[in-house]
């Protein structure tokens, strides 16, 4: 009976400290917790602000603006025919040396640029201000006939 008592101090001190251990990784994992709520905190924040942000604000490049007017002219008298689609890859692989994969990639991303924003007026405004800073003369007499091959994509027959 001697040896019972402390054996049960013994286990009743192990439980204790088992109890406290187990109650330190609880505090530690909550402020793991909390640190990554933290974080993610900072990551939806930011992607919500590119969600509220116009895609046309987004466009730095001129050959993505070129692309996106060239959408806009073509998407201005309903949806993009496929003369319209096959005149604006033709300028895309001509002027700017986009083969396939890239030119349809940046029209995928232009189309959407566009849907995104119904003002064509708005829209041609807004890359047209990428485009005066970022190119010189020549390149913007270009982009004109680009346009202008692009608006009479359906004309031809």
């Amino acid at each position: 009976m001697q040896f019972l008592v402390p054996l049960l101090a013994a286990i009743a001190g192990v439980g204790v400290l088992l109890w406290r251990l187990n109650a330190a990784a609880d505090a530690a994992k909550g402020l793991a917790e909390t640190a990554g709520d933290v974080h993610g905190f900072f990551r939806r924040r930011r992607w919500q602000q590119k969600l509220m942000q116009d895609p046309l604000d987004a466009v730095d490049d001129p050959r993505m603006a070129a692309t996106a007017m060239m959408v806009a002219i073509a998407q201005n008298d309903g949806a993009l025919t496929e003369r319209e689609h096959i005149a604006i890859c033709k300028n895309l692989e001509t002027l700017f040396d986009a083969k396939p994969p890239l030119n349809e990639e940046m029209l995928a991303q232009a189309r959407w640029i566009v849907s995104e924003n119904r003002d064509i007026d708005n829209t041609l405004r807004k890359m047209l201000n990428i485009i005066r800073t970022k190119c010189g003369p020549k390149e913007i007499a270009e982009l004109f006939e680009m346009l202008d091959s692009v608006a009479s994509a359906n004309g031809k027959a």
